[in-house]
């Protein structure tokens, strides 16, 4: 799976959209110039840092790890060349070496990956600047902090008793989840 990155104001010929001069593949052979970032097996729920403007994603994965990434223009995340730190098809490159993930969660603690926001809020201070994110199948809430391109650290916040299908943030940066099985959004409480 891919994500894209299009001009909706405006148009090329024989599109209802304009593909952005600057995407990374544009006049590459055999790449389709609307791809920004590529090689995802599942991306469930991406937002953008509010402060940084950081594009974050969650991957859900196959069938050993899940994954989270901070994505870069013209990243290639691995899939089906690689699950987390897995090969699973190591001839299946790309045209752009593999970025390994930021969050890394193996299927003995996670199965079903849903990526959220970075938090701006201030009901949490000790949580500011932390990517809270959580997993559909245990039920449980991480907040991970990043130094470079490595997690320097992702302590679990919470285990709700819902199924977190997505998140999001209100204007003042509190974060908000939905759960699956009820349709019910819930918030994080101390």
């Amino acid at each position: 799976s891919s994500i894209l990155r299009i001009d909706v104001n405006r148009k090329d010929k024989g599109k209802n959209y304009a593909v952005p001069k600057d995407n990374p593949f544009v006049g590459m052979k055999d790449a389709r110039p609307e791809v920004w970032a590529y090689g995802f097996r599942n991306p469930w729920r991406m937002s953008f840092d509010r402060q940084s403007g950081e594009l974050f994603v969650g991957d859900v994965g196959w069938e050993l790890w899940e994954m989270g990434h901070g994505i870069e223009k013209g990243g290639n995340y691995g899939w089906a060349a690689k699950e987390g730190p897995q090969p699973i098809k190591p001839e299946k490159i790309g045209p752009t070496p593999i970025r390994p993930p930021l969050i890394e969660l193996p299927h003995t603690i996670a199965c079903s990956v849903t990526g959220g926001f970075v938090y701006r809020g201030k009901k949490f201070p000790e949580l500011r600047g932390a990517y809270i994110f959580g997993d559909w199948e245990t039920r449980r809430l991480w907040a991970a902090r990043f130094e470079g391109d490595r997690t320097k650290e992702m302590p679990e916040i919470a285990r709700p008793s819902v199924r977190i299908v997505a998140f999001g943030e209100d204007r003042d940066g509190e974060l908000y989840f939905l759960d699956h099985d009820n349709g019910t959004m819930h918030t994080i409480a101390r």
